[in-house]
């Protein structure tokens, strides 16, 4: 019986997100910030937008909680006679309350997405 080789997409599926379903959920809070609203901020990836307010639970797609680990600010401090000094700061700073709120007692995403934490 031949082997089916699996695509990167079915062996990485948090890598790829054409839409908030069937994709594992994680709660996490946003902290609050001079950078963030008090009424708080949209993120969106690939068209799909999600508003976060700070200090509030939001549930969002694996994804899109992976994409706010890679925005960052780099900031940099000089002073005169000193050598340039630069360092990478997350843009959002958050707590991860739980992974995968969305997994049955199997591990299988249930897939109940109805726009719930996101616009």
């Amino acid at each position: 019986m031949p082997t089916v080789q699996k695509s990167d997409q079915d062996r990485h599926p948090e890598k790829y997100f054409s839409s908030p379903k069937g994709h594992i959920r994680d709660r996490i809070i946003i902290h609050e910030s001079a950078d963030m609203p008090k009424n708080g901020r949209t993120f969106g990836l690939n068209g799909y937008l999600f508003l976060a307010k700070p200090g509030k639970e939001i549930d969002i797609p694996r994804p899109v909680r992976l994409m706010l680990d890679t925005c960052i600010v780099t900031e940099s401090n000089h002073e005169e006679g000193d050598a340039k000094d630069t360092r990478d700061i997350p843009r959002v700073t958050y707590t991860l309350v739980k992974e995968g709120v969305n997994l049955d007692e199997n591990g299988k995403v249930i897939d109940d997405y109805q726009g719930v934490g996101g616009i």
